[in-house]
């Protein structure tokens, strides 16, 4: 397998000779394919000179967000309540070829401001710096979660001039070391829960601590989900994976774990269509690296994706997949479809007179490096790069890579990074992020009915950290009154999240047209049961056409504790559809240590 990893730079670390990296494997022939190229030049761009080098799908164009001095290697990106940009910036990253430096405390977390709203950041602050490798960022109650492995720091800014006051450590967090192999993410989702990638663990802050539980191990760099709360992640090899099924079920049952249904591969493809030669790669000799022409032919440093949840694109692109390809300068589009509880893609692709194909976003400029991507505030894509031709870490370079790097002069200009947006060219001048922080509980409420994924995740967000009881009666309103499917399922998880959750919201969705919001009042009724009335209604829904609520419904019955009529359901279910390999995996999942009981129901029938 090729082992240009996801997101970071391409360089090596020289430990002793240049024939002895640590990237390369035993004694491979590693011929220096890019001699016989028309390899173009990688100067530093100024940001005006880059954006001449972008072509983007019909339709969109690309704009310029912040850029160095403002913001250096950015890796990741987060919007407060009231729509201010934070960057993470890991400034220390492969200073040059060796690595030599990388331990340097210069990384930080900035907070950038467009004080003139014309969509251009003018204005930074450094919110907290002298950091190592920092990583990731999630507003909690009171504060800011600040990953820098191997802690995870919960930062307070107590006189609002946004500064870091307090700094304590609430939680172990990553390792130093090669930065996509450990965690990442810290992702606010809709169940209330944080994830991460490349980890086994999710977490939620309550009263000033992290409260953890194991979960499903997920990808390497970057993490997203969509409306309904399915966790996507990724490998350095492949473009994009989904959770079909929650993953709070994978190991509940210690003698039955679930190996299906978790991170399947989305797009069935490695396949990706650049614009320019790509022989920077670290092990471009390998002749189905590169296609003929030079340029990359499979997928080598996939970085963090996102699934668009915004409003300033048209509606039909809301669901799909866009991916980074930093290697190949590029941002893919997959369009998403639904088959039953599994997701399958289409390869978004556009004609280019001189390479037949391209990707949605594509540069010409080789230190174009693309390494997450987010919805943002105003609906718009947001394109986060780190803007050096170093790509790989220092733990995988090949000397087929150093040497290019050294000859190329790859190593140069590391103190620069890029934010882009893509904004839709027919859908008016993307809007200005409301300021939620001050909103009242109930006009929180009202917000989750915004067409904006960031605007409903922020308003759920803030109404679980108040708990203020007057948001309890708006939300139930909500939850079994709106026309709006996405408003519902926000409410019920909004409810749960402040433990108000009532048989009433969610039995009234329990006959909703909409399959998803069926899901979502099964799922949160969990913490009512084994209430008798509730396992009836459940066990009618059993019968449900939609495959994913069927097994929503047995998931939820294992956690009724094994009342006799949880288990009556289970077994009607397994009797109906047991010849399904998911609804057996399904029912055995919720029946740990009450198997023998089970089985005698199941033989005094």
């Amino acid at each position: 397998m090729q082992n240009t990893f996801p997101f970071f730079l391409a360089v090596l670390c020289l430990s002793g000779t240049l024939n002895a990296q640590r990237g390369d494997r035993g004694n491979n022939s590693q011929p220096e394919v890019w001699r016989d190229m028309d390899v173009p030049a990688a100067p530093r761009l100024s940001p005006e000179e880059q954006l001449e080098t972008f072509k983007i799908a019909p339709g969109f164009r690309v704009e310029l967000v912040a850029s160095e001095p403002m913001v250096e290697t950015p890796v990741a990106l987060n919007w407060d309540a009231d729509g201010r940009m934070w960057a993470v910036e890991m400034r220390a990253y492969m200073p040059n070829v060796d690595g030599t430096g990388e331990d340097a405390l210069v990384g930080r977390v900035s907070v950038l401001e467009d004080t003139d709203g014309d969509g251009r950041m003018d204005k930074s602050t450094v919110f907290l710096d002298k950091l190592n490798t920092p990583r990731a960022l999630a507003f909690v109650e009171g504060g800011v979660l600040v990953s820098e492995p191997p802690n995870l720091w919960y930062c307070k800014d107590t006189d609002g001039d946004l500064v870091c006051d307090e700094k304590v450590a609430v939680a172990k967090y990553g390792r130093q070391g090669p930065v996509e192999h450990t965690e990442n993410g810290l992702l606010p989702a809709l169940d209330n829960w944080m994830y991460n990638a490349k980890s086994s663990r999710r977490f939620q802050f309550r009263d000033g601590k992290i409260v953890e539980q194991r979960n499903v191990s997920r990808g390497q760099w970057g993490i997203a989900q969509d409306n309904y709360g399915r966790l996507y992640a990724n490998g350095n090899s492949s473009w994009l994976h989904a959770d079909w099924i929650p993953g709070d079920y994978r190991y509940r049952n210690p003698h039955h774990e679930i190996r299906w249904g978790y991170q399947q591969r989305v797009v069935g493809t490695s396949e990706v269509f650049s614009i320019r030669v790509n022989p920077g790669i670290n092990r471009g000799y390998q002749g189905s690296m590169l296609k003929p022409d030079g340029r990359l032919a499979r997928v080598t440093a996939i970085s963090g994706p996102t699934i668009y949840r915004g409003d300033q694109f048209p509606e039909e692109y809301v669901g799909d997949g866009f991916v980074p390809e930093p290697g190949a300068n590029v941002v893919g589009l997959w369009r998403i479809q639904e088959d039953g509880i599994q997701l399958k893609s289409s390869h978004a692709t556009y004609p280019d007179p001189k390479w037949e194909k391209r990707e949605f976003l594509c540069s010409t400029d080789e230190r174009f490096r693309p390494v997450n991507l987010y919805t943002g505030p105003d609906g718009c894509l947001y394109v986060c790069d780190i803007y050096r031709g170093i790509l790989q870490h220092k733990h995988y370079v090949t000397t087929f890579l150093r040497k290019q790097i050294i000859e190329r002069k790859l190593d140069k200009h590391i103190d620069v990074g890029r934010v882009w947006r893509v904004v839709h060219v027919d859908s008016g001048k993307p809007a200005r992020a409301p300021r939620l922080s001050q909103a009242s509980s109930e006009g929180l409420v009202q917000k989750l009915a915004h067409p904006n994924g960031w605007v409903r995740d922020t308003a759920q967000r803030l109404l679980v950290e108040r708990r203020d009881e007057s948001s309890v009666q708006p939300l139930r309103k909500l939850a079994t009154s709106s026309k709006n499917h996405l408003a519902r399922i926000h409410a019920l998880w909004t409810l749960r999240g402040i433990d108000q959750i009532d048989a009433a919201s969610v039995v009234a969705n329990f006959s909703h047209s909409h399959a998803k919001v069926r899901q979502a009042a099964v799922r949160t009724s969990e913490p009512l049961l084994p209430d008798a009335k509730l396992l009836g209604r459940l066990g009618r829904l059993a019968g449900d056409g939609d495959e994913g609520v069927r097994l929503q419904v047995l998931f939820s019955l294992g956690e009724a504790d094994g009342h006799p009529d949880a288990l009556a359901a289970i077994a009607r279910l397994l009797e109906q559809h047991g010849a399904d390999s998911k609804i057996r995996d399904a029912a055995m999942s919720g029946l740990g240590g009450r198997e023998a009981i089970f089985l005698s129901s199941l033989l005094e029938t």
